[in-house]
C-alpha cells in the first residue's frame, strides 16, 4: 500500500514518485525516498495523499482509483487530482468510480485488477450479495469504457462469494499471476479464472492470513527493471479491408542503452489455426520499427505478436506473453449498424441496418464480451434478420457483412 510508484522519464531513466501514504505511519511513508536511496534512481514528490491499494494502472496513460482519492484530497479539485496525475505519473485517462464494496479501506484491489492493457477482473458475487447491484455497475462501466488499445475493455469476473474473498487482490509478475487462496471450495474456480483470461501465464496460489481488504496485492510490490527492453505497440484490431497489406509498427526501447538485436525484431503473424509466420521488422528511425503483414482473403482472422532482444541479454513480446494470447484482427469482415437483440425465454432474435454492396451476412456469437468471432451460428445467409434458439447463455452476439 505504500510502496513506490515507478516511473520513465524522456531520458529513459527509471524514477520513483512519492506520494503521502494515508495512514499515520511515517516510517512506512519513508519506503519510497529508502528505494530510491537503494537504488541510485531519482525521486519525484507527489503531493496527493494515496496508498497502493487503491490505484491501478495501465502502463499506457490509463489509471483507475475509487473516489477515496477525492475524499482525502479535498484541498484540490478534482481537476487538479487529474492534472496531478498526469503531471507526475503520465496519466491521460484517470477512471475514479465509486467503490462497489461498501466496506471501510474502499480500494479497488478489493474489487478489481487491470489483467493487460485491455483486460480487467471484476469481482462476482451472487444475487442476494446486498452489494451485487453496486459490483455489476462496476464490471459494466469497465465494459463501456476504451482501453488504450482502442477497444473496449474485455471484462473478466472472479467469483469471491458472500464471504468477500479477495481473489482480485493478486500480483502480476512478469508471467506469473499469484493469487491468494483462502482454503475455499472456490480457490480452485479463482484459479480457472485467472487462467482463463490469461493464457500463458503460471497461476499460482498462495496462502496466508489474508482478509477481505488485505491480500497479495497490499503486502508486495514488484521493482522496476532499470535495464528493460521497452516495447510500445497500438495493436491493429478490428477489421482491415480485404486486399490490402497491414502494417505493423513499434517503438522499441532498451533501457540498458545496449544495442537492440536487429535480427531478433521480428512480427511473428498466424492465419486462422496455422502455425506462425516470422517477419522481420526494420528500423524506420529513431525507435520506431515497422513490418507489413500481406493482404489476405476476405474473413481471415490474422493473430500476430511482436519480438526484439538487445545486447544485455533481454528478450521481450508485444502483447508480454507473446504466442499463447496474441494481438487479433480479421480481413474485410463489414460490420452493419444499428444492430438490435431482443432475447426471449429460449429464442434471440437480431435485426440490422444493411450494409451497401454485402451479398450475405453471417451471425457468431462468443463466450465473452469483445473477444472476436468465436462460433458461426448461421452460416451465410440473405436478409437482416435472424432468430434461433439461445444456445449461448451469455449472449454475446456478432453480425457480419459478406460481399463476394
Amino acid at each position: 500500500d505504500y510502496g513506490p510508484w515507478y516511473v520513465v522519464d524522456g531520458s529513459n531513466q527509471v524514477g520513483i514518485v512519492d506520494f503521502p501514504y494515508n495512514r499515520p505511519r511515517p516510517q512506512d511513508d519513508d519506503i519510497p525516498i529508502r528505494m530510491t536511496e537503494f537504488l541510485g534512481i531519482p525521486l519525484y514528490g507527489m503531493d496527493l495523499t494515496h496508498s497502493g491499494g487503491n490505484y491501478m494502472t495501465d502502463g499506457m496513460g490509463i489509471s483507475a482509483s475509487t473516489t477515496l482519492v477525492w475524499e482525502e484530497n479535498l484541498g484540490m479539485t478534482h481537476a487538479e487530482i487529474d492534472q496531478m496525475v498526469e503531471d507526475y505519473l503520465g496519466v491521460e485517462t484517470y477512471h475514479v468510480v465509486p467503490d462497489p464494496n461498501n466496506t471501510y479501506i474502499d480500494h479497488i484491489d478489493c474489487w478489481g485488477k487491470f489483467l493487460a492493457v485491455d483486460k480487467v477482473m471484476i469481482r462476482e458475487v451472487g444475487p442476494s450479495h446486498p452489494q451485487y447491484d453496486e459490483i455489476e455497475a462496476a464490471a459494466d462501466y469497465f465494459a463501456s469504457q476504451i482501453s488504450a488499445c482502442g477497444t473496449p475493455y474485455r471484462v473478466y469476473r472472479v467469483y469471491t462469494s458472500s464471504l468477500d474473498r479477495p481473489y482480485t487482490n493478486s500480483l502480476i509478475l512478469n508471467n506469473k499471476v499469484l493469487v491468494p487462496m483462502m482454503n475455499s471450495v472456490w480457490d480452485d474456480d479463482a484459479i480457472a479464472s485467472y487462467e482463463e483470461a490469461m493464457p500463458g501465464y503460471e497461476v499460482l496460489g498462495f496462502t496466508g492470513g489474508w482478509v477481505s481488504t488485505d491480500a497479495l496485492h497490499c503486502r508486495t510490490k514488484g521493482i522496476a527493471d532499470r535495464g528493460m527492453l521497452y516495447i510500445r505497440h497500438l495493436p491493429v484490431v478490428g477489421n482491415m479491408p480485404v486486399g490490402e497489406d497491414c502494417e505493423i509498427a513499434a517503438d522499441i526501447i532498451p533501457y540498458s542503452d545496449e544495442a537492440i538485436i536487429a535480427d531478433s525484431v521480428l512480427v511473428y503473424y498466424r492465419l486462422d489455426s496455422g502455425s506462425y509466420t516470422p517477419i522481420n521488422m526494420a528500423a524506420a528511425g529513431g525507435d520506431t520499427w515497422t513490418a507489413t503483414i500481406p493482404a489476405q482473403p476476405e474473413g481471415t482472422k490474422i493473430a500476430y505478436y511482436l519480438h526484439a532482444a538487445d545486447q544485455s541479454g533481454r528478450s521481450e513480446n508485444h502483447p508480454y506473453i507473446g504466442a499463447p494470447d496474441p494481438h487479433v484482427f480479421y480481413s474485410g469482415y463489414a460490420i452493419p449498424s444499428n444492430l438490435t437483440i431482443t432475447r426471449q425465454v429460449d429464442e434471440v432474435s437480431l435485426s440490422w441496418e444493411p450494409v451497401s454492396g454485402a451479398t450475405s451476412y453471417r451471425v457468431y456469437s462468443s463466450n465473452s464480451p469483445y473477444a472476436g468471432f468465436m462460433e458461426d451460428l448461421s452460416g451465410a445467409f440473405d436478409g437482416t434478420t435472424w432468430t434461433a434458439p439461445i444456445i449461448n447463455e451469455k449472449g454475446f452476439y456478432y453480425v457480419t457483412a459478406v460481399s463476394d
